[in-house]
């Protein structure tokens, strides 16, 4: 019964962990306009990678080390760098005369790195995976690890199904929407990744000086 509970606590976790609109689902939306399910699902997995590597961080006792100020201040400035280039990129793509699903083909190539990129570099992540679900991991490890284990892989297979459902839906419904309302999607998308730049920004401003 403990084991079943688990489960579901952690799937639901990691459902509310992948579902609030942020960087990852702009980018997977944004690209699931552009060029379809595969394009989207790559930016999704490329996050679960890196949820994956914290996790194993938390589970080896590593954690410690990433909050060293150096490497901090790596993770401010590379993440609010990474999160304006694809506000902007994506503000300047919603402009140009060609429709927005024939500008789709380049950016499955790096949709998987750009994912990962997001993920990896976003305090956000850090704040839960270090924060929240770390303390929730130990309290869990000090039962048995198996019951841990369980609640690991319930977690990421919250936000694998998440993904999967954001990827689907945006895939299918694009064909139902009129272009214009594609392009303001898109620009939405490029204004909020290019706003959730700054305070990570100002972060990494305020620890060089």
């Amino acid at each position: 019964m403990e084991i079943i509970w688990t489960i579901l606590h952690f799937m639901v976790l990691g459902i509310s962990l992948a579902a609030p609109v942020g960087p990852i689902n702009l980018e997977m939306i944004k690209r699931g306009i552009s060029s379809g399910f595969f394009a989207s699902w790559l930016v999704g997995l490329g996050g679960m990678t890196a949820d994956i590597i914290f996790l194993l961080i938390i589970l080896i006792g590593l954690a410690p080390y990433l909050q060293i100020e150096w490497v901090e201040l790596c993770m401010y400035g590379i993440g609010g760098g990474l999160l304006l280039y694809l506000g902007i990129t994506t503000i300047y793509g919603s402009f140009p005369k060609r429709k927005i699903l024939e500008l789709g083909q380049p950016i499955q190539r790096n949709s998987f790195l750009v994912g990962f990129s997001i993920a990896a570099f976003n305090p956000i992540n850090f704040v839960f995976w270090f924060g929240i679900f770390g303390s929730s991991i130990q309290s869990l490890s000090e039962k048995s690890w198996i019951i841990a284990l369980v609640g690991c892989l319930s977690l990421l297979l919250g936000i694998f199904l998440w993904n999967l459902n954001i990827a689907f839906t945006v895939h299918f419904a694009r064909a139902f929407i009129k272009e214009k309302i594609l392009k303001a999607v898109n620009l939405a998308a490029g204004i909020f990744l290019t706003v959730s730049a700054f305070p990570f920004l100002s972060k990494f401003l305020n620890l060089i000086l």
